[in-house]
Formats: structure tokens, sequence, C-alpha cells
């Protein structure tokens, strides 16, 4: 997600200062700190500016508040990335369980049962 600029359509950058335009952001001017998700799925910039000996005082905006708007880029080689990393650690996960499971079996069978799993399963070596 990108914060760009309406006027110029450019990207800001977070710890950049926005100046409010419009709303409760109108007389103030605001450190960008990021872009959060509402559960609506309307976007909001989360800005800071000083407060004094409050410290540092907190708010969410719309974009549109400070003259800007946000831009959701997802390229297709990173979905791809993405997807193919989330198969393989499954893939890996799996294949490390089943290792884990069957050498306990191994050992089970070697010092155990083995003659009689042989004769019921029907592989007699000759």
């Amino acid at each position: 997600m990108k914060l760009v600029s309406r006027m110029t359509g450019k990207e800001i950058k977070q710890g950049r200062t926005l100046h409010g335009r419009t709303g409760g952001a109108a007389p103030h001017a605001w450190r960008f700190e990021r872009i959060s998700l509402h559960r609506d799925g309307a976007h909001r910039v989360h800005v800071s500016r000083p407060g004094g000996r409050l410290g540092r005082v907190h708010r969410e905006f719309h974009p549109i508040d400070f003259g800007c708007e946000v831009r959701i880029e997802i390229t297709w080689w990173w979905a791809v990335r993405h997807a193919a990393t989330r198969t393989w650690s499954k893939v890996d996960d799996y294949l490390l369980a089943g290792l884990f499971a069957l050498v306990p079996l191994a050992f089970f069978e070697h010092f155990h049962w083995s003659d009689a799993i042989v004769s019921m399963l029907g592989l007699h070596s000759k």
C-alpha cells in the first residue's frame, strides 16, 4: 500500500509531514506513520504530532483529509512467489512429519513383530 498525493501523483514516504486540508486534520501539520485497514474495508492514515506534556498525539484520518489516496499495488510475481513459498512450507512440514512417523515404526517392526507383519502382508523372501 502506498500513500499518494492527488496533486503531484508522487508517493509519500513514512515520516514525512502532511498538512491537513479538511476535517479534524485541517489546522495542524502531522507526521505520517502508517496506513491502517479498518474492518469496513476503508483505509485510514495513522498520523501523529507533538502534544506538549502529553508526548505525541496519535490520530487516524481518511486520506482525503490530506489530499491523498491509497494505492494498492500487487505484482503478479509477488503473488506467485508467496504461493510457492507457502506450498513448499506445507510439503516440507509433511515430509518431516512422515520421517518422524516412519522411524519409530521401523524400529518397532525390526525388533518386535517383523516376522508376523511380513507373513500377514505376504512378503516372503525366497
